[in-house]
Parts: C-alpha cells; structure tokens; sequence
C-alpha cells in the first residue's frame, strides 16, 4: 500500500509492504531527497502506525 503527504516544501510517500517496516520517500520537484525506513517490532504496530499516522491512500501495488 502506498499513501503520500503534502507540504509546501516536500512530498512525502509511505510505502508498507506488510512486514514490520514502512518506507519513506521524501521528494522535491520529483526528486528524491532522501529514503528512510521506520522499523517496528510488531506488523501490527506497522499496521496501526501506517493507517493512522501516514497521508492519503492512493493505491495497491498491482
């Protein structure tokens, strides 16, 4: 699943892939500024943090 955020400087994006991580994506000017991983101890504290705290969902990886 992937959801971004908007802020004026930068877009973030957060990728989740099911698993105990959450990729972040920062972008500017469709640049990537930096990729981090927020780790977790359980997938469904990955769960509940990626769909509570993260941006708006814009899709399924096909």
């Amino acid at each position: 699943m992937r959801k971004h955020e908007l802020t004026t400087g930068y877009h973030d994006y957060f990728e989740y892939f099911g698993n105990t991580e959450i990729e972040r994506i920062r972008k500017r000017s469709g640049k990537t500024l930096r990729r981090d991983w927020i780790i977790f101890d359980t997938v469904e504290d990955a769960m509940e943090f990626f769909n509570s705290k993260c941006g708006e969902f814009i899709g399924y990886y096909a």
